[in-house]
């Protein structure tokens, strides 16, 4: 082929569907800056510690039932639609969230903001895989957890520094931001090829690819209609998904990095930054989580890069382990604080312990846990399937969200800081374990060879596991 792809419109699309993500992130940061406020009384608003955990939390609850407002919006309206019409409960959220002063309201204020983020969760994804090159679909993915980072940074660097009123006015300017700057992307052509619109596929096709080669596209075009047609023959429902033994394989899969991904402390982290910041270190804790931001913003575009040259495994084996030990070396801080009682003179020399902690979670977990895991759940299932792997995983990172938020202050208060910490470095070094004994590579396949090697027999799987690395 002379010719070669022309990938600036499968970059703009990508780059402006991954801006949804800052709302992601901002909801997620704002805690940080919001819970030092209310203790404050800069919020003029009475609230319990007992509230503000479900204030916290509330934002996964929401999550859970934006799956599934996703998950049927992606298959009756389409994936470019569905991601317009997640900004409205974000939109309204912001407001509630803006204007009350009652913790009641703001349960439903944080409430909506999950529905939004659990319908960006299953869709964005999905979107920004079937319109990418397989060279840059991981580093389009990756984006993803740049805008993500961007939102918290946006709270851990203006949020403390802003009345509260700002603060919420900040993320109710985002909704409106990524509903207008997607209003031009064009759809993913696999959303028309599986409702048979063929003619639709073939001009989205084209505008995405960037060329004129008729009987090149005709080809490419060809090829995933013949897999789009095989995996429609199959139904599309959740029940489909989980009696089918075909699919099985990548359940466990995706379920087992959820499981890494959202058990390894990162909704503590986020939620609760300023007040850990403040907890273990004499330097101010508005001013480390700037920094915080920063580093973990530039660490998720850094990651982008890397996921061009490395594969998928490579990058989380190395940020599960290193998380873990990020984790450990927290704990280990708090241990002495808490259980050992180490003089206040002692405990000040090791203050650098938790920050360097912090900082080390942060970069490793942008490497690859934090967001490859969302690469996966789309790239191991059909388009007939899709939609529902990808609700359902949400929906399990939505259940360990809010269990981690929920207990994270109860857990601190029963058994110590370092038990938390501990915990989630154990979850993370099994990770590591499982990540290398059956997490298949995926880097450098078209989204049909990735389908096809996972629905191979069993005994023709291990060699993808240490190999195929390179593109």
């Amino acid at each position: 082929m002379s010719e070669k792809n022309n990938r600036k419109v499968q970059y703009l699309a990508g780059l402006c569907a991954s801006l949804t993500f800052t709302f992601t992130g901002a909801t997620l940061g704002w805690a940080s800056p919001a819970i030092p406020k209310f203790k404050s009384g800069e919020a003029n608003l009475e609230i319990t510690d007992a509230q503000t955990s479900w204030v916290v939390s509330l934002l996964s609850v929401g999550a859970l039932f934006g799956c599934y407002m996703g998950q049927v919006l992606n298959e009756s309206v389409g994936r470019r639609r569905t991601i317009l019409i997640s900004a409205v409960p974000g939109l309204l959220g912001a407001i509630i969230i803006l204007l009350t002063k009652w913790p009641e309201l703001m349960y439903v204020g944080r409430f909506m903001y999950g529905l939004t983020t659990g319908s960006l969760a299953v869709v964005v994804m999905i979107y920004v895989t079937e319109i990418a090159d397989k060279e840059i679909r991981g580093a389009l993915g990756m984006l993803i957890q740049v805008m993500n980072n961007l939102g918290g940074l946006i709270m851990y660097g203006v949020g403390p520094f802003v009345s509260y009123t700002v603060l919420n006015s900040i993320i109710l300017t985002i909704p409106i931001t990524y509903a207008l700057c997607c209003a031009w992307i064009p759809e993913s052509p696999y959303y028309h090829l599986k409702n048979e619109r063929i003619d639709a596929a073939r001009k989205e096709f084209m505008f995405l690819k960037g060329r004129k080669d008729e009987k090149w596209i005709d080809e490419q075009l060809g090829i995933m209609r013949a897999h789009v047609r095989e995996s429609m023959e199959n139904k599309t429902t959740v029940k489909e998904l989980l009696t089918n033994m075909k699919y099985r394989k990548a359940l466990y899969i995706v379920a087992g990095l959820k499981i890494v991904q959202y058990m390894t402390g990162v909704f503590v982290i986020q939620s609760y930054l300023e007040v850990i910041f403040r907890q273990s270190s004499s330097i101010s804790g508005p001013h480390v989580s700037i920094i915080y931001g920063f580093v973990q913003f530039g660490a998720g575009i850094g990651a982008t890069f890397l996921s061009r040259w490395f594969g998928r495994r490579v990058l989380m084996l190395i940020s599960c382990l290193g998380v873990s030990m990020s984790m450990t070396a927290i704990g280990l801080y708090f241990y002495l604080q808490e259980a050992v009682k180490l003089s206040e003179e002692t405990m000040k020399s090791l203050s650098p312990l938790p920050l360097v902690g912090l900082f080390g979670f942060n970069i490793l977990y942008a490497m690859g846990v934090g967001n490859l895991p969302y690469v996966m759940q789309v790239e191991l299932f059909p388009v007939n399937v899709k939609a529902a792997a990808s609700s359902l995983a949400t929906m399990l990172a939505c259940v360990l969200c809010f269990a981690v938020t929920k207990c994270y202050m109860n857990v601190k208060e029963i058994f110590g800081h370092y038990t938390v910490f501990w915990s989630f470095a154990l979850i993370g070094y099994v990770g590591v374990l499982f990540i290398y004994f059956f997490v298949p590579e995926t880097k450098g396949k078209t989204l049909e060879q990735v389908i096809d090697n996972m629905q191979k027999p069993a005994e023709a799987q291990p060699l993808q596991n240490n190999s195929e690395v390179k593109s």
